[in-house]
């Protein structure tokens, strides 16, 4: 009777202390949030913030509403991946997993992992079984990974194509970065496109993780036919993206486009003059930091490096700390109550649940969009 009663005890105090460390995180991430946002980008851009709101303001509705717009074509254009990296997943599926997961993402620091179980529970719900998730979930991984990638050296090739002015220091540090990024992409495509090479990776991989579980004081936990696991995923990855190579490519070379000119037509609206080249340039860098996991989605980090990037290249301050602020609402801000939008509505359409294994319709068809 003792043990039960302390069982449960001990259960809870668990939990609480659980609880009390994500609580003291989020206020630690949003506490750098706060500073990096009210006090060192403003120092970064020398631009104040009574400026920068006055900028922002004066933006008529109109162009506020053309922006919307263009951000939602956006992640519609994003489904597109999403469809071809989960066979049977609608366009309208697609849009709600990414807004539901972004918005989730957004809300504390490595919400990524929290974003990725709702989604998954979601697609769950859409009848998908548990390996077709996990495949999805990595191929959309990997994807993204060469997208971030190929983003510096595409800005670094636009800079060099425009003859754009571009400090020594400031060419150097992008040089290296771009080529770093095109070493790293060109490895996973090697490792993707070549069974040798693949093998030698899972190989390196595996004797890599059995020094760090030995260095942990665990040998071999959980390594057994690691080796298998790594190259049947492969395999099944690499068929998959074979497959759905039309709707990956398109999708997010559409997707990356689009936010580019999200980003571009923002610092338009608030008095920039830069061109495509700098702002490409910009939103590499911004794309980039967004993996900070300090912060949600990496805010602030992503804002004070755009900015810096658009002010070395001769953009002005007070529109580059304006336009880089406008287009965080938008793929940040915006996301949160669109998840929230987004998920109301997968709870509304009953049509796309389905059983996991016979794949049937659960309930009426009323309320779902294709």
């Amino acid at each position: 009777m003792t043990t039960q009663t302390r069982t449960p005890r001990l259960a809870d105090v668990r939990a609480q202390r659980a609880t009390g460390r994500r609580a003291l995180q989020m206020g630690a991430s949003f506490a750098v949030l706060a500073v990096l946002l009210a006090l060192v980008l403003p120092t970064v851009t020398g631009a104040s913030w009574a400026s920068t709101a006055q900028s922002m303001t004066s933006v008529p509705l109109w162009q506020l509403g053309a922006l919307t717009g263009l951000w939602l074509v956006g992640l519609w254009a994003y489904s597109f991946v999403l469809a071809a990296s989960l066979p049977g997943l609608t366009k309208g599926q697609g849009f709600v997993l990414n807004l539901v997961g972004s918005g989730v993402s957004n809300l504390a620091p490595f919400g990524g992992a929290v974003g990725v179980g709702v989604t998954w529970a979601m697609a769950r719900q859409y009848g998908f079984t548990n390996r077709a998730i996990g495949l999805f979930t990595a191929v959309t991984g990997i994807w993204n990974v060469l997208a971030r990638l190929a983003l510096p050296v595409a800005g670094l090739v636009g800079l060099l194509v425009v003859g754009a002015h571009v400090s020594g220091p400031v060419l150097v540090a992008a040089g290296i970065g771009a080529a770093i990024c095109a070493l790293v992409g060109a490895l996973l495509v090697a490792a993707l496109a070549s069974d040798r090479f693949a093998t030698t990776m899972i190989a390196v991989v595996a004797r890599s993780a059995r020094t760090l579980t030995r260095w942990a004081g665990r040998p071999g936990a959980g390594l057994n036919g690691l080796e298998g696991s790594l190259a049947s995923q492969r395999a099944s990855a690499v068929a998959l993206l074979r497959r759905g190579r039309g709707g990956l490519v398109v999708g997010m070379v559409t997707y990356l486009v689009l936010q580019g000119v999200l980003m571009w037509a923002c610092l338009a609206a608030v008095g920039s003059e830069l061109g495509w080249a700098e702002v490409t340039a910009a939103y590499a860098c911004g794309r980039m930091l967004t993996t900070v996991v300090l912060t949600p989605g990496g805010t602030g980090f992503a804002e004070t490096g755009t900015a810096a990037v658009l002010i070395a290249l001769g953009g002005d301050p007070v529109a580059s700390e304006a336009g880089v602020l406008l287009f965080s609402f938008f793929t940040f801000a915006c996301e949160i109550p669109g998840g929230a939008a987004a998920y109301l509505w997968h709870l509304r359409a009953r049509g796309w649940r389905r059983d996991p294994q016979r794949g049937t319709p659960v309930g009426s068809v009323s309320g779902a969009a294709g």
